[in-house]
């Protein structure tokens, strides 16, 4: 598998989780984020920008 398809798979595996669901949740309903689980946020984030990098998708 392509290093882009582990990212991908990794990256879809983590948006479609209860994790980051809540993380989401809770910033737009408590007014913040929760920080027992910024860890998901930021990894989220880290996918989407190596994946624009590798596909060439760079904003």
């Amino acid at each position: 598998m392509a290093r882009i398809d582990e990212l991908r798979a990794e990256y879809r595996k983590l948006i479609n989780s209860m994790e980051f669901a809540y993380a989401m949740g809770h910033s737009r309903t408590m007014g913040g984020r929760d920080p027992r689980l910024e860890w998901v946020v930021t990894r989220v984030e880290e996918l989407r920008r190596e994946i624009a990098g590798l596909s060439g998708d760079q904003d």
